[in-house]
């Protein structure tokens, strides 16, 4: 079938032709046929908008309106510039750049879970409303469990055996009601009392 209709009476091309109905834009074919399917070669451009009624799921490379929802494929399109609306709707999620929490929390029930170092001004478990504990469990470990330092001077530290070590002063330090102390000059412990 040619579609030239270059010297061709509309008597015998009609068939070829398009009609556009005035009052909703519906485009017809010559026969009076709604054209529901055609394809574009090259590219489309809309000058205001382009609306995609809802419809049923679909896959592939199909670019779909479900309940008000934009799908391309079963990828969800929701606008908000992620691609998705909501975190639950990606089971793999990855961060292209640091979170920001926006002066919000992270919350619920799971894990926390970081290969890597981390840095908090304040750590706190639990409140008065549930009860609360800390685990350090390892399977392995050859750093310290828990280490604090002032400097390059260990103050506390619970090395991989779980032996304690505090820090040793050399000279007597100012005495703190409550404070327990090491001599390492004398190897022996102080307790501060008032």
């Amino acid at each position: 079938m040619s579609f030239d209709l270059t010297n061709v009476l509309v008597s015998e091309g009609f068939q070829n032709l398009l009609q556009v109905r005035a009052d909703d834009k519906t485009i017809f074919d010559g026969l009076g046929n709604t054209l529901d399917e055609f394809r574009l070669s090259g590219s489309f451009t809309t000058s205001e908008f382009f609306q995609i009624e809802n419809g049923t799921a679909q896959t592939g490379n199909k670019l779909h309106s479900r309940s008000g929802t934009l799908y391309w494929g079963n990828t969800n399109l929701q606008t908000g510039g992620s691609g998705i609306s909501n975190m639950v709707e990606d089971n793999t999620p990855q961060l292209g750049g640091d979170l920001d929490l926006n002066s919000k929390d992270i919350n619920g029930q799971g894990n926390f879970l970081i290969q890597g170092t981390g840095s908090l001004q304040q750590f706190n478990v639990g409140d008065n409303s549930f009860d609360s504990y800390l685990s350090i469990t390892p399977t392995s470990v050859e750093k310290d469990l828990f280490l604090i330092k002032s400097g390059s001077f260990s103050a506390f530290e619970v090395n991989d055996k779980g032996v304690v070590n505090l820090g040793g002063f050399t000279e007597e330090p100012d005495i703190i009601e409550g404070g327990f102390y090491y001599n390492t000059d004398e190897n022996e412990f102080y307790l501060g009392t008032g």
